[in-house]
């Protein structure tokens, strides 16, 4: 090539370099946080499973003269009002200033509270045992590890149900904790699948197991949010902070911190217990919480994490509830659910995101289907306020399933599910026992 050609296409290189470099420039430019915003916001359609089953009010009704527990203020509403048309809330005020439709079908709450339904992060079936939550208030639940095909009997009853915001069953490494309710991977190509079935069948969220491995929690996480679906854990051997950096959102009872809350020597002589024998948990937690020092730097570390990554935490404390009676006397249990009941103390103080979860219907403490609000109960006993305990089972609850657009809170254009109690529940939480009516989607339930 002579010198004179050379010369040539460096000038075409030259004239037209600004113009590629545009190119390239735009083509790998990083899209805008308000473009990945607007992606996630479109991939997001979360709805429970039976939302073609649940009927929608088809009239006008307006509840008078409540106190209203909204959700959203700091401080209840006296002598409220709402109006409710076809299933969505179209008014919230003081009842001075609501103009009651006409023909309206009024009820007068004098003497009650009105709240947003409840809405239960944690609940294992027990046939019958939906309907009869719905009536105690808890208008949505979720199941989070079993296979959709176990509600069937539940769906075909023709009784009323509650919002079903199901997973589908858990992710789980072999062999597995609960075989009825795992769906079992070994590998990313086998997580790939197993999401592929879950995402494609509906699953409200995805729960990822205590013997699955970080990486394979992480696969499932970077798929699950390519889809806009939440991750919820039970972890017990895997160390939190690990897995909520892999992208976990939710954490599953309080014990699965507890590895992240004592040294890395006595958290693998655990890990490695468990993973021999997963049942040596029911022993093991407890022994582990009794020596937790639940004021250390240890503690204080961890919720600061909790906090800045913005974690929900389900604390179940029923499930592990523990008291010394005639006929109990282990003190190591007793001790170690008495740390446990400290230390969400101390998260919900510093501000840590808890949420309500009833764990299902038993508790050897309460009678059978009481568990929500005795979990309430529990909740008031580590020292948090009544609002806040409200707010974790509604509001932020809402918050978790990502469905807070529509539900957790009383709001004109939110869904009616609504309930009332009789008593002021911020006063006292036990007042929660009290649920005189439940309205489900704009429809009383029976």
């Amino acid at each position: 090539m002579s010198n004179k050609q050379l010369s040539f296409q460096a000038i075409l290189i030259l004239k037209f370099m600004p113009f590629v470099l545009l190119a390239i420039s735009s083509s790998c430019k990083p899209k805008s946080s308000s473009d990945v915003i607007e992606k996630k916001k479109k991939t997001i359609s979360i709805t429970e499973v039976n939302s073609n089953e649940i009927p929608v009010g088809d009239k006008t009704i307006a509840i008078i003269g409540v106190s209203l527990v909204d959700g959203v203020s700091e401080h209840q509403i006296e002598n409220a009002s709402i109006i409710v048309r076809n299933g969505t809330i179209t008014g919230v005020g003081k009842t001075g200033d609501m103009q009651i439709p006409v023909g309206a079908e009024i009820l007068n709450g004098e003497g009650l509270t009105l709240m947003s339904g409840l809405i239960d992060a944690h609940y294992h079936n027990s046939e019958n045992y939906p309907t009869i939550f719905l009536k105690r208030g808890i208008t949505s639940l979720r199941d989070p590890g079993i296979w959709f095909e176990d509600y069937d009997s539940e769906r075909r009853s023709g009784q009323p149900l509650p919002r079903l915001f199901l997973t589908g069953p858990h992710l789980d490494m072999p062999p597995p904790t609960y075989p009825n309710d795992a769906y079992v991977v070994r590998d990313k190509a086998e997580v790939k699948e197993a999401m592929k079935f879950l995402i494609d069948q509906g699953s409200t969220a995805i729960k990822v197991y205590l013997r699955l491995s970080l990486g394979l929690i992480k696969e499932a996480c970077d798929i699950a949010h390519a889809h806009g679906l939440p991750v919820t854990g039970h972890l017990e051997i895997t160390d939190a902070r690990q897995a909520i950096i892999a992208g976990l959102d939710g954490i599953e009872h309080i014990t699965s911190l507890g590895t992240a809350l004592i040294s890395q020597k006595k958290a693998e002589v655990y890990r490695q217990r468990i993973m021999a024998d997963s049942e040596e948990r029911k022993t093991g937690r407890y022994e582990m919480w009794k020596g937790i020092d639940v004021n250390g730097k240890a503690a204080d570390s961890l919720i600061d994490f909790l906090v800045d990554h913005q974690t929900f935490v389900t604390p179940t404390l029923g499930a592990f509830e523990y008291r010394l009676n005639d006929t109990q006397q282990d003190s190591t249990k007793y001790l170690g659910f008495q740390n446990m009941m400290r230390f969400v103390g101390r998260c919900q103080e510093a501000g840590v995101k808890i949420v309500l979860g009833s764990h299902g219907p038993w508790n050897k403490y309460v009678e059978t289907g009481w568990t929500y609000q005795h979990e309430m109960e529990l909740l008031a006993k580590t020292g948090m306020d009544n609002m806040k305990i409200i707010k974790a089972a509604t509001i932020e609850n809402a918050r978790f399933f990502r469905i807070d657009h529509r539900l957790g809170s009383i709001e004109k254009g939110k869904q009616a599910d609504l309930i009332l109690i009789d008593g002021d529940p911020i006063a006292d939480i036990n007042a929660m026992y009290n649920v005189k009516k439940v309205m489900l989607n704009g429809v009383w339930v029976d």
